[in-house]
């Protein structure tokens, strides 16, 4: 039975270790610290003023269309991909940018009912995978899924803010992960038999 599953052997050569990996990150853990700081900042904006975070979270959101619209663009323009879908989606992704951009609120909101009806249908998905399993708790977060996104659909303003703070917390708890990681592997990377 063993011949028929091979074992890696030295032909494969060393892959690298967690050891390797930690290493490496400790070299680099003031990383680690500005994106704990860049995350605890924008969630202190969020949470504390919302509309100031939802500016943020609707540039970042525009720049990250634009930026792939006209790549898919390029592609097109210079024969690297052919096709009338490939125009297509660059053209979409620079007009969603755009409209973000020149459109906020409308964006705003449309980005609340999007979330909720992602929610109902990831909801839904559960629920049916819960009856299929017999799983009470899968069937418990379907039921708060779809409870969550029936809410933000029906209620898009107070569900615009919910999603903010949501969002805001969850950076917020980011941050502090990133910067207790930061601090941990900065001492790791003083410690004088880590270079060893």
């Amino acid at each position: 039975m063993s011949d028929s599953f091979p074992t890696p052997g030295p032909a494969l050569g060393p892959l690298p270790g967690p050891v390797h990996l930690i290493r490496l990150a400790a070299r680099h853990w003031w990383l680690f610290a500005v994106r704990g700081v860049a995350a605890l900042l924008f969630a202190a904006l969020a949470v504390l003023v919302p509309q100031a975070g939802l500016a943020v979270m609707l540039a970042f959101l525009a720049a990250w269309l634009a930026v792939e619209g006209i790549a898919t663009l390029y592609k097109a323009a210079t024969g690297h991909v052919h096709g009338f879908w490939f125009w297509l989606d660059g053209l979409v992704s620079v007009a969603a940018a755009a409209f973000l951009l020149l459109a906020p609120a409308e964006s705003a909101l449309g980005l609340v009912v999007v979330t909720g009806a992602w929610a109902i249908a990831i909801g839904v998905i559960r629920l049916v995978l819960a009856f299929r399993l017999s799983s009470v708790l899968l069937g418990v977060l379907g039921a708060v899924a779809v409870f969550f996104g029936c809410w933000l659909v029906l209620n898009p303003g107070p569900g615009l803010l919910a999603l903010i703070w949501l969002v805001g917390l969850q950076a917020l708890f980011m941050g502090a992960v990133m910067l207790g990681l930061a601090w941990r592997l900065r001492k790791l990377a003083r410690d004088p038999h880590h270079h060893g």
